[in-house]
């Protein structure tokens, strides 16, 4: 991959990423989906460059490795979901956060916030991180 087709990739994906880690109860699978999908256009239409959203699907784990759902304290009867959230870079990623929690709908206290903590396994929180990407 030459230096122009990087730049242009790093242009459509961004250089740091959000990360959020969850479980819910697998009942609540559906009603997810479509917060989700709410969650998405409005923070696309924020600046977000992509949201994308993935369910684990492998409980296996290499030798020397924990799978994610030991750490997550999982049952069977949930789903870990990742959500990762690719920003140009970390004073986008800020600028961005800080207009949208002012939007009524996903501030800490919106409607779609409280419907995503009645989705989520009560009490299990969530795991976030920010990452930079590191040019190797």
């Amino acid at each position: 991959m030459n230096k122009s087709d990087v730049m242009e990739m790093e242009k459509e994906i961004g250089n740091q990423v959000q990360l959020f880690i969850w479980r819910i109860p697998k009942k609540n699978h559906e009603a997810m989906v479509e917060l989700q999908k709410q969650f998405n256009d409005l923070l696309i239409m924020y600046g977000v460059l992509r949201m994308e959203i993935f369910q684990l699907t492998n409980t296996e784990a290499y030798d020397g490795c924990t799978n994610i759902a030991t750490t997550m304290s999982a049952s069977q009867d949930e789903e870990i979901w990742v959500e990762i959230q690719s920003h140009s870079d970390l004073k986008q990623m800020n600028e961005i956060t800080t207009e949208a929690m002012k939007d009524e709908a996903i501030s800490a206290e919106g409607p779609l916030v409280k419907q995503f903590m009645d989705l989520v396994t009560p009490g299990s929180g969530m795991i976030m991180a920010k990452f930079t990407r590191l040019r190797i």
